[in-house]
């Protein structure tokens, strides 16, 4: 991992009162949470999508437009 990267997270942890693993494992299970819930989103739209296939910024339009239903 990059220092400066290093550095950043140790300080956060410091502010924190925590360790630096639980402040990885923290940030690791929200990113892969943030990807499993685009991945979901992403796979209902292209599913019920019967047209050309949909780029992502498609994709993203389309997910906007439902969840503004």
């Amino acid at each position: 991992m990059p220092k400066q990267l290093v550095e950043r997270i140790d300080s956060q942890t410091k502010r924190q009162g925590s360790s630096r693993s639980d402040f990885v494992r923290l940030a690791v299970r929200k990113q892969l949470a943030t990807l499993e819930r685009w991945e979901s989103l992403t796979d209902k739209v292209r599913s019920q999508y019967k047209g050309k296939q949909l780029s992502e910024d498609e994709v993203v339009g389309v997910i906007r437009a439902y969840r503004d239903k």
